[in-house]
């Protein structure tokens, strides 16, 4: 009888893997909790860790509140209120992927999980949470405010959990974090799951530096349930998530004062912690498996994936922090292994979760200018601390190399950061004010529906573009009308070559225009992310009233763009389609422009 109730459940639960993604979720993650307070509650007190006995890794240090540290406190709250500012100036739902928003959550409706086992992918925590804030507010502000609670937390865990590091390098190196491109990309886009799976891992992190400092079952079980959440916002954050705990349990038992393994370690409380983390990753790979049953081929990573020497030079280009955590992660087993170093059960266990993590978007041949942000954040992080604790032992040219590397890494990022955040902006801000212009044409024409001309604009841009314009009010062809009696705008284009969908997964409709040439009456749309010339653009802005014209702001004169163009890869456009084909090209002499012109 118990058999047979055992395998209608099993079966239930099979049939049910996609649909009832939250009670299996709920289930594994209270289980997991119970289970790691109940396991780390019945081990023996372990034994202490002894990380900073030797004089080149003196202990904890006691806070001492010199004009300095309080001048880099005051320095980085500073900072904090200019990222936080920065994050929300000029700030609307034009940007790429928005469409999620205007077309769903800002029109009442929830975002469905993403879990498609037809492409592969298992992100079911993505964009969740906004399914719970279109309840308080429509606001662009109001769905940034959970990313810039997250910053400041992530802020506040990045200045204490490393107290063997002074406060003021604990703030330089949260500053430094929070200039990389990929971790600015994360906290201001929207759309982008990053900027969750870094906030998790810090949560995580926090969690079991508290638990070693005190025992405390409750940090255990706070762990784990980060972790939890950590690995379903992005199916590779498993792979962190195994390199940290069995990173850790491996360091734990090797023995730091003569050769050999002391395998007893695994029984220690903070190794029991390490054994559930570590099956609650093995747990997620079981559940992507079960969920993708039974098409395991990975259609999306097939999709987007490019030769890996481009995906190899394009993260040199954006991301060569990650190249150092490597070559220091490295360094690091090869000294501990020769017994030459300590190791640091909680900071190499990090550094090689990150590497493995890392190591899964080369093999995949996957890149994102964001995809790294995890990897940045324990790079920064780890590489720092080596760095510092060994600044004693170094001679002078290693002191001049190591400084030459973190500066080099810190102009990157701010370099890349810099060149996004300016295209980004304009981006934004030239669309809103584009669409304002079409919004109040289309209303004073007293219901008519003129159709808007995007001779440069791909069907993607084109779709994101019309999506805002919908959530605006203007009714769009293909999608569903609020309002009866208004004739739908339609969306003319002369990338396309026949009518249909602008993208095969929204229904806006784009019509082809075979001759690239506008009607009378037509609106023709140049957009600032348009990749065309002042020459290419001229004609149809001669042939037409010029009704509203854009400029970048601040306007850069074109000596720079030479120097800019060296860091075209920040843009979004970088990911989509061959990397190597983007360094080739140039910015045009419009970049960032954009018109609205009513065709004669």
């Amino acid at each position: 009888m118990l058999k047979a109730f055992l395998a209608q459940t099993l079966k239930a639960v099979w049939h049910l893997r996609t649909a009832g993604f939250w009670p299996i979720w709920l289930t594994i993650t209270a289980a997991a909790a119970v289970s790691v307070a109940w396991a780390v509650g019945r081990a023996a007190t372990p034994i202490v860790e002894t990380e900073g006995v030797s004089p080149d890794f003196p202990q904890t240090r006691r806070h001492v509140w010199s004009r300095g540290t309080l001048a880099a406190l005051l320095a980085l709250g500073i900072f904090l209120g200019c990222y936080i500012a920065m994050i929300l100036a000029w700030e609307d739902f034009t940007y790429y992927d928005n469409d999620t928003f205007t077309l769903f959550t800002l029109r009442g409706h929830d975002f469905m999980m993403m879990i498609w086992p037809g492409s592969g992918r298992f992100l079911p925590l993505g964009l969740q949470e906004y399914n719970l804030i279109r309840h308080f507010t429509r606001t662009v502000a109001g769905y940034h405010a959970l990313s810039i609670a997250q910053l400041l937390i992530l802020s506040y865990i990045l200045l204490v959990l490393d107290d063997r590091l002074s406060l003021l390098a604990r703030a330089a190196i949260t500053a430094f974090a929070l200039t990389t491109l990929a971790i600015v990309y994360s906290f201001t886009a929207l759309f982008v799951p990053e900027r969750n799976v870094v906030f998790s891992l810090a949560c995580l992190l926090f969690c079991v530096k508290r638990f070693e400092q005190g025992r405390s079952a409750a940090w255990a079980a706070a762990a784990v349930v980060s972790a939890q959440i950590m690995v379903n916002y992005k199916e590779t954050a498993f792979l962190l998530l195994l390199g940290f705990a069995l990173g850790r349990l491996v360091l734990r038992c090797k023995n730091p004062a003569r050769a050999g393994w002391n395998i007893a370690r695994l029984r220690d409380r903070e190794s029991r912690l390490d054994w559930c983390l570590a099956f609650l990753g093995v747990i997620f790979f079981l559940y992507y498996l079960a969920v993708m049953y039974p098409r395991w081929g990975m259609q999306y990573a097939s999709k987007m994936r490019i030769p890996r020497i481009e995906v190899f030079l394009a993260y040199l280009r954006v991301d060569l922090l990650a190249w150092l955590l490597i070559a220091v992660v490295l360094g690091r087993v090869y000294l501990i292994l020769r017994q030459k170093a300590r190791p640091w059960p909680f900071w190499d266990g990090l550094a090689l979760g990150g590497a493995a993590y890392f190591g899964a978007y080369l093999y995949l041949g996957l890149f994102a200018q964001y995809y790294l942000a995890p990897v940045d954040a324990i790079a920064i992080i780890y590489i720092s601390r080596v760095a510092i604790l060994s600044m004693r032992k170094m001679r002078a040219p290693g002191k001049v190399a190591t400084l030459a590397l973190l500066f080099t890494c810190l102009f990157q990022g701010i370099s890349l950061s810099g060149v996004y955040l300016y295209q980004r902006k304009n981006v934004i801000h030239g669309k809103a004010d584009a669409a304002r212009v079409i919004e109040a044409r289309y209303w004073s024409r007293e219901g008519g529906a003129p159709r808007l001309f995007f001779p440069f604009a791909c069907p993607y841009a084109i779709m994101g573009f019309a999506s805002y314009l919908n959530y605006q009010g203007i009714p769009i062809e293909g999608l569903p009308m609020e309002s009866a009696g208004l004739r739908p705008v339609s969306l003319v284009s002369g990338a396309v070559t026949a009518d249909g969908p602008c993208v095969d997964y929204r229904s806006l409709i784009c019509r082809a225009s075979g001759d690239n040439e506008p009607d009378r009456g037509d609106l023709v749309v140049v957009l600032p992310d348009d990749e065309a010339s002042l020459a290419d653009v001229a004609p149809y802005r001669r042939r037409g009233e010029l009704l509203f014209s854009y400029a970048p702001h601040p306007r850069m004169p074109q000596w720079l763009y030479p120097i800019v163009n060296c860091f075209r890869i920040a843009s979004p456009r970088a990911s989509a389609g061959s990397v190597a084909m983007m360094w080739q090209r140039r910015l045009p002499d419009r970049w960032l422009d954009a018109s609205v012109a009513a065709w004669r």
